[in-house]
């Protein structure tokens, strides 16, 4: 096995003190800025410089890519995304939302150097010593914390998280619920009634004993039914069990078709359209030949050049 340090170095051209003087300032290499939230509030977003990515990068392949990631998570996987988590609580009558509060910050660079500690030398090709974790964690953390922005904070949070995933996959197989989690968002659902009030008792004294301190957002924290409706992660689960974008996400979509058909969209919304009625067609395609009856078939495929019916 190679050691971790030396690879690095040959990687980035540059000797092991420069990398790590780079490293000690990288928490001050993020341009910060705030997103309106969909929910509402303001959301920070810390992102990287190129230089800083391109490491962060480097350990994405090289460290985190090695480790396993939950079958039961679906969040930030090329071969996963949230059509084909919701469809696993489409069956479902009753369904359970928990959201952890500031997710990506709970995880600090203490957890990942207990992490890397504990897991790293049955499963790396490279050794780690003290000061490769120390290096690892001033690349990836913004003062001693995972940031949204950073490429590397999805998969750390992700794999760092398996032994809760499992805890929760099992608890769940034995009594007939399914469970998912995107990011900080965990759904379950059964048929079986009265049997989700079980699960945040549960998890919440899990979480005493869990190496990382998530809190769970009960503000947050949504018990619905079939009667009701039901969404995951923005998908509506329909009484008929299939999936939809939502009547007012429908609705915004038609108001911004209207105006393109009047010439009146900026570049902006355009792409934003395109962008959206493409990510309809994946979901909800037979809502795609609804449009086209409305607002007739040429106008759409304008909008969907490389789809057909």
């Amino acid at each position: 096995m190679t050691d971790f340090n030396n690879e690095i170095c040959q990687k980035f051209s540059k000797t092991f003190a420069e990398v790590f003087r780079f490293s000690f300032y990288a928490s001050r290499r993020y341009k910060v800025y705030e997103i309106p939230k969909r929910t509402g509030g303001l959301r920070k977003i810390a992102q990287p410089s190129a230089e800083l990515k391109e490491y962060q990068r480097y350990i994405i392949s090289n460290i985190f890519s090695h480790f396993p990631i939950h079958a039961s998570v679906y969040s930030y996987q090329r071969d996963k995304n949230i059509k084909q988590m919701a469809l696993e609580h489409l069956k479902s009558n009753f369904l359970l939302r928990i959201d952890f509060i500031d997710f990506f910050s709970s995880i600090q660079s203490e957890h990942i150097r207990e992490f890397l500690r504990s897991k790293s030398k049955t499963v790396l090709p490279v050794t780690l010593k003290e000061h490769d974790i120390t290096l690892i964690n001033l690349l990836v953390c913004k003062g001693g914390r995972l940031t949204i922005g950073a490429p590397s904070s999805p998969i750390i949070s992700n794999i760092i998280l398996y032994d809760l995933d499992e805890f929760l996959t099992l608890y769940c197989s034995q009594r007939d619920i399914t469970y998912t989690r995107y990011a900080d968002d965990l759904y379950f659902s059964t048929s079986k009634p009265d049997i989700l009030k079980y699960i945040l008792p549960s998890l919440s004294e899990y979480l005493k004993t869990f190496f990382i301190r998530l809190r769970i957002n009960n503000k947050k924290t949504i018990n619905t039914s079939r009667k009701t409706s039901q969404q995951v992660t923005g998908l509506r689960l329909t009484t008929d069990r299939k999936l939809s974008i939502g009547r007012d996400k429908k609705r915004y979509i038609k108001s911004l078709i209207f105006k393109y058909s009047k010439q009146k969209l900026d570049f902006k919304q355009l792409n934003y359209l395109k962008g959206y009625l493409s990510y309809i067609y994946s979901i909800e395609p037979e809502y795609i030949q609804n449009l086209k009856t409305k607002y007739s078939s040429d106008l759409i495929q304008e909008l969907l050049p490389l789809k057909r019916p």
